[in-house]
């Protein structure tokens, strides 16, 4: 009995220590925390349907560069509507390597709204064909979705 009545207020004291005093709305980066994110019915409504998602419905989510050389940078753009019924929240975006850089809204898309992500892709030592994603992690039911692009990096002959 000695050692339950120990073990449990060990737990306690560590799940009191382990717990943030910061706004369950922002996480340490200042962007939108993953509980809010995981669950939908907070994104703009505490008592909305659990079955309400924010949807992210995108003009295209892939794109191809075509044919371009070593060393050039290239960008895109991802436009996409809310057409859900609560708040879009995104979490995050990643990308498959340092090479592409992602920048999202880090407000919330009301339902209509619209916004975009843009993907910025270094073709330096990255010659021949890629195929890269941008995992873009937000409140929609699937809870992430991704983008993808390709490149043809042609090598720059060296003089």
């Amino acid at each position: 009995m000695k050692k339950i009545l120990i073990i449990s207020g060990c737990a306690l004291i560590f799940a009191s220590c382990s717990s943030s005093s910061k706004d369950a709305k922002t996480n340490n980066d200042g962007g939108v925390s993953n509980e809010l994110i995981t669950n939908p019915s907070t994104a703009s409504d505490p008592q909305a349907v659990p079955s309400e998602f924010a949807v992210m419905s995108f003009k295209n989510t892939e794109h191809n560069f075509g044919d371009i050389l070593e060393h050039q940078k290239v960008e895109t753009t991802f436009e996409f509507t809310n057409t859900g019924k609560v708040d879009l929240l995104i979490q995050d975006c990643k990308a498959t390597c340092g090479c592409t850089v992602p920048d999202w809204p880090k407000e919330p898309i009301k339902p209509g709204q619209t916004g975009k992500i843009r993907v910025v892709f270094d073709s330096s030592g990255k010659s021949g064909l890629n195929n890269k994603n941008v995992t873009v992690i937000a409140n929609i039911k699937e809870k992430s979705i991704d983008l993808k692009f390709t490149a043809n990096v042609r090598a720059v002959p060296r003089s």
